[in-house]
């Protein structure tokens, strides 16, 4: 019963915080619209209309949201660990990389087969380079700051390479992308409004919720996450949970490649993603490093962008002003869930309580 309670005073304090971060970014970002002068009315009209006004609107937002939580979800089970898994950019190129290479090379076997031995491929080319960050972190002990931030370099580039040579596509008339992959191999889209991969989504973060809160490597990566000493102390193998934890990580990033290319890109190309594994970073800090928080805060997110941008043109928002417009309220998010302020707002919640029994 209390354990009830307080996972709905958690999920009412979260939508309390979202709706603040709202209007702040809401006053914050009406200041440089009107300086553009942008219709403010018909502008927030338009933004809420392409985010949620329509299936096909809902669609996009979900697709938007997919790779930015999912990738999230890893650089979250690795904060519950202490660890700064930075590397998700690099573990997107790498997933969708062995997802267009399986599909490509196998693209004569049924549609079903190839959606879900593509996913497979980005789950173990994710999985591969944060393993490398893992091993790296644990046979040598460097910083995995260091490592996974220089990985996503690296992966940028072999992918840069491989799009402009050995795998471009040769009726590409020069451009930097690999073949479309066969129709049969996109993720479907359900009801005609949820695409398949938000369903990946939803159950990507009850496995991780279910990893960490129900399960024996759950208490291991929070112990490792309470500090090395205490973990060392209380018989806990660092070096393998650490590398464990960067290794699930990646799978979770190479998915968020793997979804991306099945679900929207349709292929492979230089600057594939536009910058999903940083926001992941964000959004598992808004999530406050659990499974729950990091699915709505991704969510959000992903239903934000694509309303920001489909707005754009309709409304006459600039492309400068509208990136200022998301990063406002991402950094609201991010203040709003810090541990002062979700504190002060539990304790004027609790003042306003007594005071209504008085």
């Amino acid at each position: 019963m209390r354990r009830a309670l307080a996972g709905q005073s958690e999920a009412v304090g979260l939508i309390v915080r979202t709706l603040l971060a709202l209007v702040g970014a809401a006053l914050v970002g009406s200041i440089f619209l009107a300086i553009d002068g942008v219709d403010l009315g018909f502008a927030y009209q338009e933004i809420f209309e392409q985010s949620f006004g329509s299936s096909f609107a809902v669609k996009n937002s979900l697709i938007e949201a997919v790779p930015i939580t999912l990738v999230a979800l890893g650089v979250a089970v690795a904060f519950r660990a202490g660890i700064f898994n930075l590397g998700g950019e690099g573990q997107i190129y790498m997933g969708a990389l062995f997802a267009v290479l399986v599909v490509l090379g196998l693209s004569g076997l049924p549609g079903p087969v190839l959606i879900v031995l593509g996913l497979i491929g980005g789950a173990i080319g994710g999985g591969l380079w944060g393993g490398v960050a893992g091993a790296l972190r644990s046979r040598l002990g460097l910083s995995e700051i260091i490592t996974t931030i220089m990985l996503n370099f690296i992966a940028f580039w072999i992918v840069s390479y491989l799009v402009r040579g050995p795998i471009q596509d040769p009726d590409g008339a020069g451009y930097p992308y690999t073949k479309e992959i066969p129709a049969k191999a996109d993720l479907p889209t359900l009801f005609g409004t949820i695409p398949l991969g938000a369903v990946l989504l939803v159950v990507a973060a009850v496995v991780v919720w279910i990893l960490l809160e129900r399960t024996k490597t759950g208490i291991s990566i929070k112990s490792l996450g309470a500090g090395e000493a205490a973990g060392r102390f209380s018989g806990l193998n660092v070096e393998r949970t650490g590398f464990a934890v960067l290794l699930i990580a990646g799978v979770l990033g190479g998915l968020a490649g793997a979804a991306s290319l099945l679900g929207n890109e349709g292929r492979l190309s230089d600057f594939f993603s536009p910058g999903w594994g940083f926001v992941g970073v964000m959004t598992a800090l808004i999530g406050r490093g659990t499974a729950i928080g990091t699915l709505v805060a991704g969510l959000l997110i992903g239903f934000l962008n694509n309303g920001i941008t489909g707005a754009q043109s309709a409304a006459g928002i600039p492309t400068s002003t509208a990136q200022i417009l998301v990063g406002v309220f991402v950094l609201f998010l991010i203040i709003v869930n810090t541990d002062i302020v979700a504190t002060a707002l539990r304790r004027a919640a609790s003042s306003l309580k007594g005071g209504s029994r008085g």
